[in-house]
Protein backbone atom coordinates (compact mmCIF):
# COMPACT_ATOMS: atom_id res chain seq x y z
CA UNK A 1 0.00 0.00 0.00
CA UNK A 2 0.99 3.60 -0.53
CA UNK A 3 0.14 6.79 1.26
CA UNK A 4 0.10 10.23 -0.32
CA UNK A 5 0.54 13.72 1.10
CA UNK A 6 -0.59 16.70 -0.94
CA UNK A 7 2.39 19.01 -1.32
CA UNK A 8 2.97 22.71 -1.89
CA UNK A 9 6.35 24.36 -1.26
CA UNK A 10 7.46 21.74 1.26
CA UNK A 11 4.22 21.86 3.24
CA UNK A 12 0.89 20.07 3.12
CA UNK A 13 -1.13 21.76 0.37
CA UNK A 14 -3.93 23.78 1.96
CA UNK A 15 -6.72 22.57 -0.38
CA UNK A 16 -6.84 19.11 -1.99
CA UNK A 17 -9.25 20.02 -4.77
CA UNK A 18 -6.70 22.40 -6.33
CA UNK A 19 -3.48 20.62 -5.26
CA UNK A 20 -1.00 20.07 -8.07
CA UNK A 21 1.30 17.43 -6.59
CA UNK A 22 1.51 14.68 -4.00
CA UNK A 23 4.40 12.94 -2.32
CA UNK A 24 4.00 9.18 -2.44
CA UNK A 25 5.06 7.02 0.48
CA UNK A 26 5.70 3.31 0.20
CA UNK A 27 4.29 2.27 3.57
CA UNK A 28 6.01 -1.12 3.62
CA UNK A 29 9.45 0.49 3.63
CA UNK A 30 8.36 3.93 4.91
CA UNK A 31 10.15 5.73 2.12
CA UNK A 32 9.15 9.14 0.78
CA UNK A 33 9.10 9.18 -3.00
CA UNK A 34 9.49 12.09 -5.38
CA UNK A 35 6.73 14.57 -5.96
CA UNK A 36 4.14 13.26 -8.43
CA UNK A 37 1.94 15.63 -10.46
CA UNK A 38 -1.80 15.21 -10.08
CA UNK A 39 -4.18 15.42 -13.04
CA UNK A 40 -5.55 18.89 -13.66
CA UNK A 41 -9.21 19.71 -13.89
CA UNK A 42 -11.89 17.81 -12.04
CA UNK A 43 -10.85 16.80 -8.49
CA UNK A 44 -12.47 13.38 -9.08
CA UNK A 45 -9.73 12.64 -11.59
CA UNK A 46 -7.17 13.28 -8.85
CA UNK A 47 -8.86 10.76 -6.55
CA UNK A 48 -9.10 8.20 -9.38
CA UNK A 49 -5.41 8.73 -10.18
CA UNK A 50 -4.46 8.11 -6.53
CA UNK A 51 -6.48 4.89 -6.54
CA UNK A 52 -4.75 3.76 -9.76
CA UNK A 53 -1.40 4.38 -8.06
CA UNK A 54 -2.34 2.09 -5.16
CA UNK A 55 -2.83 4.85 -2.58
CA UNK A 56 -4.74 3.69 0.49
CA UNK A 57 -4.22 6.76 2.70
CA UNK A 58 -4.37 10.44 1.74
CA UNK A 59 -3.09 13.16 4.05
CA UNK A 60 -4.27 16.57 2.94
CA UNK A 61 -5.46 20.00 3.94
CA UNK A 62 -9.06 20.98 3.31
CA UNK A 63 -11.07 18.69 1.06
CA UNK A 64 -14.66 19.00 -0.05
CA UNK A 65 -17.13 16.56 1.45
CA UNK A 66 -17.96 15.25 -2.03
CA UNK A 67 -14.31 14.42 -2.78
CA UNK A 68 -13.76 12.87 0.67
CA UNK A 69 -16.80 10.64 0.20
CA UNK A 70 -15.68 9.66 -3.30
CA UNK A 71 -12.21 8.75 -2.04
CA UNK A 72 -13.68 6.68 0.78
CA UNK A 73 -15.97 4.88 -1.70
CA UNK A 74 -12.80 3.88 -3.59
CA UNK A 75 -11.19 2.65 -0.38
CA UNK A 76 -8.85 5.58 0.27
CA UNK A 77 -8.73 6.63 3.93
CA UNK A 78 -8.58 10.41 4.28
CA UNK A 79 -6.73 12.38 6.97
CA UNK A 80 -8.12 15.86 6.25
CA UNK A 81 -7.43 19.37 7.58
CA UNK A 82 -3.74 18.68 8.16
CA UNK A 83 -1.16 21.45 8.10
CA UNK A 84 2.60 21.56 8.48
CA UNK A 85 5.97 20.77 6.98
CA UNK A 86 5.93 17.54 4.96
CA UNK A 87 8.71 15.84 6.95
CA UNK A 88 7.06 16.63 10.29
CA UNK A 89 3.62 15.50 9.11
CA UNK A 90 5.04 12.29 7.68
CA UNK A 91 6.83 11.56 10.96
CA UNK A 92 3.65 12.29 12.94
CA UNK A 93 1.62 9.95 10.71
CA UNK A 94 4.16 7.14 11.09
CA UNK A 95 4.14 7.55 14.86
CA UNK A 96 0.35 7.89 15.29
CA UNK A 97 0.49 11.55 16.32
CA UNK A 98 -1.33 13.16 13.40
CA UNK A 99 -4.33 14.04 15.60
CA UNK A 100 -2.21 16.44 17.67
CA UNK A 101 -3.45 20.03 17.50
CA UNK A 102 -0.16 21.30 16.03
CA UNK A 103 -0.97 19.46 12.76
CA UNK A 104 -4.48 20.89 12.39
CA UNK A 105 -5.12 23.61 9.85
CA UNK A 106 -5.54 27.08 11.34
CA UNK A 107 -9.14 27.45 12.44
CA UNK A 108 -9.57 23.67 12.67
CA UNK A 109 -7.85 23.16 16.00
CA UNK A 110 -10.97 21.58 17.48
CA UNK A 111 -11.70 19.28 14.54
CA UNK A 112 -12.55 15.71 15.40
CA UNK A 113 -11.03 13.87 12.46
CA UNK A 114 -12.39 10.46 13.40
CA UNK A 115 -15.97 11.32 12.51
CA UNK A 116 -15.27 14.40 10.34
CA UNK A 117 -17.33 16.76 12.47
CA UNK A 118 -16.34 20.11 13.86
CA UNK A 119 -17.07 21.18 17.42
CA UNK A 120 -17.84 24.88 17.42
CA UNK A 121 -16.75 27.15 20.25
CA UNK A 122 -19.35 28.69 22.53
CA UNK A 123 -22.03 26.17 21.58
CA UNK A 124 -22.74 27.97 18.30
Amino acid sequence: MKAAITEWQGRVAPVFDVAGTVLMIKTDIEELQDSVPLPTGNPRSKIAFLKEQGVGVLICGAITRRMREYAEELGIRINPFISGEIDEVWDAWRNGRLDEACYSMPGCRLCRRRNHTVRKQGGI
